[in-house]
Parts: C-alpha cells; sequence; structure tokens
C-alpha cells in the first residue's frame, strides 16, 4: 500500500463523522465542479446504503489536525463496483492513492467472497480539476471507457405540458405498475452500455407513462434528489425501440419540465452517456439542456 502523508491517520468512516465528512465534500466538490453536490442527508444515505458495510467498504483519511480530507468508498452497481474517492483541496501529499490501494484490495475480497474470479470496477473523474484522481487512476491500471455528462436546463414558471398527438396518452404512473416501467426500462436500456436493472427502493411516486394505443412505449421517473436546490431531477428515461422517431422521449421531457416548475424548481438536471447509442444526449440538447461538467469514466477489472 502506498504510504500515507506523514502525520495523516486512516479510519473508517461512521455516522459521528458525517459533519466533518460533509465539509471535505463541499470543499472537493467546489474545487472540481464549482458548486457542493452533497447533503448531510446524502452522505448518511452513503454509509447506511445496502450491501454496504461502512467497516469494510470505505476508508477516510485525517490530516495531523484532525480534519478529513480524503474519503473512499465502494458503491455497489449491477455486476460491478463503483470507486468513490474524495479529497480536500487543501490537503499535503497524496492521501487518495493508498485510499485506493486499500479499495481496490476490498474489490479483490468480494469477488472471493462471492466465488467470482474478477470484479469490474468503475471510477470516474472531471477533466482539468481532478487530474490528480484521473491520474491514480491510470497509475492503478485503469482505462478510459467513456464520458458520462450532467446536464442541466433552467425553468422559468411558465413552462407547460404539451399537447400529445392523436393515439398517445402521458399520465402519472398508477400505483401497482411498476412492473410494467420495468419492463420499457429493460427493453429501452438494452443496447446501453450497461443494462437497466430493475430496483424497487427509493422514490417512485413522480413517474410518467407514454401510451400508445393504450401500449406503454416509453417512461420517465423523477425523484428529489437535488430538492434542496430547487432542481427536479430526470432519474430515468426510456423508449421502447419500436416507439423511436415519434418524439415521444422529447414529450416526456418537455411534461416532466412543466410539472417540475409547477412545483417551484428552478431548474431540471439529470445525467447522461454521451455516446449513447439512442441519440438521449442529442435530444437533451436539443431541448435547451447544456453540460455543466462531464466526467471520464474509467473502468479496470481486479482479479482475485
Amino acid at each position: 500500500m502506498t504510504a500515507l502523508p506523514a502525520g495523516h491517520t486512516l479510519g473508517r468512516p461512521t455516522p459521528h463523522d458525517v459533519a466533518d465528512i460533509l465539509v471535505m465534500l463541499h470543499a472537493s466538490d467546489i474545487a472540481s465542479i464549482g458548486a457542493p453536490e452533497f447533503d448531510e442527508s446524502q452522505v448518511r444515505e452513503i454509509l447506511t446504503a445496502p450491501d454496504f458495510d461502512p467497516a469494510l467498504d470505505a476508508w477516510l483519511v485525517r490530516d495531523p489536525d484532525g480534519r478529513v480530507v480524503c474519503l473512499g468508498y465502494l458503491e455497489p452497481e449491477e455486476n460491478s463496483v463503483f470507486c468513490e474517492v474524495y479529497r480536500h483541496p487543501d490537503s499535503v501529499g497524496d492521501a487518495h492513492r493508498p485510499v485506493l490501494d486499500l479499495l481496490l484490495a476490498r474489490c479483490a475480497e468480494r469477488a472471493r467472497a462471492a466465488g467470482h474470479p474478477e470484479l469490474v470496477v468503475r471510477a470516474g473523474g472531471v477533466p482539468g480539476t481532478e487530474e490528480w484522481w484521473l491520474a491514480a487512476l491510470a497509475g492503478a491500471g485503469f482505462a478510459f471507457e467513456y464520458q458520462s455528462a450532467r446536464m442541466s436546463r433552467a425553468l422559468t414558471g411558465a413552462e407547460q405540458a404539451p399537447t400529445p398527438p392523436a393515439g398517445v396518452v402521458v399520465r402519472p404512473m398508477a400505483s401497482g405498475e411498476l412492473e410494467e416501467f420495468h419492463a420499457v426500462m429493460v427493453e429501452a436500456f438494452a443496447s446501453a452500455r450497461r443494462p437497466y436493472a430493475a430496483d424497487d427502493s427509493g422514490q417512485w411516486d413522480d413517474c410518467l407513462v407514454c401510451e400508445v394505443d393504450g401500449e406503454w412505449a416509453a417512461a420517465l421517473r423523477s425523484t428529489d434528489q437535488r430538492a434542496d436546490r430547487d432542481e427536479g431531477w430526470v432519474k430515468l428515461l426510456g423508449v421502447r425501440p419500436a416507439h423511436r422517431g415519434r418524439g415521444l422521449g422529447r414529450l416526456l421531457l418537455e411534461t416532466a419540465f412543466a410539472g417540475h416548475a409547477a412545483r417551484g424548481r428552478t431548474a431540471t438536471g439529470l445525467g447522461v452517456d454521451t455516446s449513447n447509442p439512442t441519440g438521449a444526449y442529442q435530444l437533451y440538447q436539443s431541448v435547451g439542456m447544456t453540460t455543466a461538467y462531464a466526467a471520464n469514466i474509467c473502468q479496470l477489472t481486479v482479479r482475485v
């Protein structure tokens, strides 16, 4: 393992560290993307997420003054894990490198415990402002996979839901229809870099369904994960292949914009793979969304 900077100490994050972690995360985000992304509830969610044990899957580093200057943790994904590491921009030395070493060792442990010969690990960094992290990833053997963009569109408050064409209905998803929603997303993301993995947890009370002649053709899920910033968030948008090219994605997006504005949101945001073969990135651009920042997503296969 790479040595820690002199006087620094390693530990495992606990709920008692949330306030200190949040100070570091805000400083890290401001330095890398210009604004803080986390709030206290999100930090607590990270530490209590399913299939995650902070006593095994996370590390933090404190400097000689006791400040948290680095946090690293693993986010389980479908058939892979995402390796997240943040550091304070004023930190001295390369505390993130031993944290990365430890997280990769933990990935090997996870694969071994599951009886798998290897585990795919992904991570991402913003070019220009997170070169320290991208360099560490490259040094560990990670290779560039794709670029993910964080996009946003300002809302005026006067947005109106468009009128669907004949034979098309846009409506809120009713309770008990989650299985149909998942079915749409499985088809919509079949050619995507990462297939859709159904997950019934989280917020599902703000979903839109687009029907064509009574058949589910597309769906959109919004969440309030950025409500503290007065921003609506499009978590998922999928159109079945047989119904693409008819403007249904645009129809759902513009309906979502109107819904977010009606709830007092001043913007709508989302994340997207810029090379998505469905043309999602171009669709978002066409409805007035612009890129706030983009991250290079890298990948490494850890073998045991």
